[in-house]
């Protein structure tokens, strides 16, 4: 499902069918809310570790950490972390035998790649990108199982350097983590992924997500927390 880059989407649906047995049809997603009684500079009192994360414990207790202070909402969700080779850095996952299930009752896994871990961002950088990717899940709950799918089926058939839909989604779900305060954090985590990839990897990178001087521009239109 949606990460930070290119994903292996088609994989995921390919597999998920034979469970679901549903028929899927293409769908864009709706529109981000704004965070609801979340302090909207929340991100910049979090409480960081002092070293950067170079392992899956550390990476989940950053996520629950995240995840209380800036989604209490998901209080209720199954949500874990775990490191999954060639990823291209991150993913917000769905277990496949939970995707039939009511939103709220699936396993959900923030899934990183162990080069993050291995040359590891700032706790602040690390700690906005999975602001962003708490965003998907926030989004997938508001999917029941066929429109889940017909998600996935969308998500799967866009080109990750031409598709505005894509781009859209994806800027969208970066505002809820500059909406909870994660700007400098988020623009910190883009020049890390910059310096880590090349060719098309890059430029999709570069499309579907904002850059430093994009969020550098959203604060000055939204307010900053720095």
């Amino acid at each position: 499902m949606p990460a930070e880059g290119a994903l292996p989407v088609v994989r995921w649906l390919a597999a998920a069918l034979p469970v679901l047995a549903v028929a899927c049809a293409s769908a864009s997603p709706d529109s981000v809310d704004s965070p609801s009684g979340v302090d909207r500079c929340a991100c910049t009192t979090l409480a960081l570790p002092p070293a950067p994360v170079v392992d899956e414990p550390g990476l989940l207790a950053l996520l629950d950490t995240v995840r209380a202070a800036l989604y209490p909402e998901q209080a209720d969700l199954t949500i874990g972390a775990e490191l999954v080779t060639d990823l291209q850095f991150f993913r917000a996952w769905t277990e496949l035998d939970t995707v039939g299930a009511p939103p709220r009752q699936r396993r959900y896994v923030i899934q990183v790649d162990p080069t993050v871990l291995a040359d590891p961002p700032t706790p602040v950088a690390l700690a906005a990108v999975l602001a962003h990717e708490l965003g998907h899940v926030d989004h997938y709950v508001t999917l029941d199982t066929d429109a889940f799918v017909a998600f996935a089926a969308w998500y799967a058939g866009e080109d990750p350097l031409t598709s505005a839909g894509l781009a859209e989604y994806e800027r969208e779900t970066d505002e809820k983590s500059l909406a909870r305060g994660c700007a400098e954090g988020l623009a910190t985590m883009r020049e890390w992924i910059y310096a880590h990839c090349e060719g098309d990897v890059e430029a999709a990178k570069r499309f579907q997500y904002y850059s430093p001087e994009e969020i550098a521009a959203w604060e000055e239109a939204n307010g900053s927390c720095r």
